[in-house]
């Protein structure tokens, strides 16, 4: 059985699995401290991504906006099942 919503995948499974993130823990962390919007606003770690959702995500120096393209299996080539619309360095003076 492949579960309940085959067309659906959890958000912080997703950025692991297509290799937006290196770790699921990471990506929980993300969404729990709103680095993640999902279609606009701030998503926690459960909640569900399909094909055509928009993703902002905030890196330390960077922010990408991807478009899912794709839901990943457990065996996933690095960068399947998205693609990038934007890129954006942030260039931030620290002191």
């Amino acid at each position: 059985m492949v579960g309940k919503y085959p067309d659906r995948l959890r958000l912080d499974l997703y950025l692991k699995r297509s290799g937006l993130v290196k770790r699921r823990s990471l990506a929980a962390t993300l969404c729990d401290n709103e680095y993640v919007n999902l279609n606009g606003r701030p998503a926690g770690p459960g909640k569900s991504v399909k094909m055509g959702d928009r993703l902002e995500i905030r890196y330390a120096r960077k922010k990408v906006l991807v478009e899912v393209t794709g839901i990943p299996g457990k065996q996933v080539k690095k960068g399947e099942g998205y693609k990038i619309l934007n890129e954006e360095i942030i260039e931030e003076e620290l002191f």
